[in-house]
């Protein structure tokens, strides 16, 4: 195991914090943008963002985070890391939604903009986007490092990700309903334990 797996999948974020005043650490950066990314690139959809500019906001928010993280603005005892973090979002996507009324406007289009929820509201998304991040990373390394079937975890995939009835599954991987059924329950106890011990790294010590 090289150590950018290692740090994604042992260490806690407090210890990628203090790993991240190390400038010429790019290794301890780049596990700190995966693991948060994904969530911020979620938010930013919930929001009504495009694709691209769900993208261009996680990543001019993990910018201004690392800036303001290195020049000593975030003080633990004052609020938690997603509370901060999710609040540079937010301001980045109300740009994004000022933008975009500005050239619809230019246009001749007449667009309202969407309302944008308070911060205890964008902390709800976030960790709503957040248990949706570490349930993806469960399902792939439960197909990275078990002998569960590739079938009856497609079986668990289209049922949660696709929000596929378990008929149109059965029918569609060639499964009776009953073994459906049987691989969902499965596949969700195996995930529990490694859910749990993904969802301690995003923990952050006060």
């Amino acid at each position: 195991m090289d150590r950018h797996e290692e740090l994604l999948r042992t260490t806690t974020t407090t210890a990628l914090l203090d790993g991240l005043f190390n400038a010429d650490d790019g290794v301890v950066w780049q596990v700190f943008d995966e693991r948060y990314r994904p969530i911020m690139v979620g938010v930013g959809r919930r929001l009504g963002l495009t694709d691209s500019e769900a993208e261009d906001v996680a990543q001019e928010t993990l910018l201004q985070f690392l800036r303001d993280y290195r020049a000593h603005r975030y003080d633990r005892d004052k609020g938690r890391l997603r509370g901060w973090i999710a609040g540079i979002a937010r301001h980045r996507v109300i740009d994004y939604q000022r933008k975009r009324g500005r050239r619809r406007e230019r246009a001749g289009e007449v667009t309202a903009l969407l309302e944008i929820p308070d911060d205890s509201g964008i902390a709800e998304l976030w960790d709503q986007e957040l248990e949706r991040s570490i349930l993806r990373q469960s399902v792939e390394e439960l197909r990275r490092n078990t002998r569960t079937s590739e079938k009856s975890i497609r079986a668990f995939e289209m049922i949660l990700f696709e929000q596929q009835t378990v008929e149109a599954v059965a029918e569609d991987l060639g499964m009776k309903t009953h073994d459906v059924y049987v691989a969902r329950s499965r596949v969700t106890a195996k995930l529990r334990e490694i859910a749990e011990r993904l969802r301690s790294l995003y923990e952050v010590d006060p």
